[in-house]
């Protein structure tokens, strides 16, 4: 990977990292985010929620402290920040230090089809939870519907 593509990775995975940061300081609390509405389009045409459906949200708890919350929100959540803060590290020392440390086991298909499977088994149940705990009106309130 060329230094210019390094860069624009680093920075990529900063501005992901820091968003949850940037919400915290505008609303320490962040209370909006248990109540307001999502702006997932998928969410806001079906009322039902995509696999990456409370990520953000999970992220802020977790950066406030709040593990529990944070995987109630995003099974994957914190698993997400640990990747990409382990990633960020390992970029930048193969910038700063001039070398390529490859993520070749990311380009493998059996890592890919284990994570795809993973993540759709979960969003599967999470999807039979939500349609089991919540009646009709509840879901088109969640979409823009109501």
């Amino acid at each position: 990977m060329g230094s210019r593509r390094k860069i624009i990775a680093i920075t990529a995975l900063l501005l992901f990292l820091l968003m949850p940061l940037v919400i915290l300081l505008f609303d320490p609390a962040a209370d909006h985010l248990q109540a307001s509405q999502s702006f997932c389009p998928f969410k806001m045409l079906t009322g039902l929620p995509c696999p990456g459906c409370g990520m953000v949200k999970s992220m802020v708890s977790l950066y406030r402290g709040e593990w529990i919350e944070s995987l109630e929100f995003h099974l994957f959540g914190p698993v997400l920040v640990l990747f990409f803060a382990c990633a960020l590290v390992v970029m930048a020392a193969g910038l700063i230090r001039g070398k390529d440390y490859s993520f070749r086991w990311l380009y493998n298909p059996r890592v890919a089809w284990s994570v795809a499977i993973i993540l759709g088994v979960w969003h599967l149940t999470r999807l039979v939870s939500f349609i089991l705990t919540h009646d009709l009106n509840q879901i088109l309130k969640e979409s823009i519907w109501a």
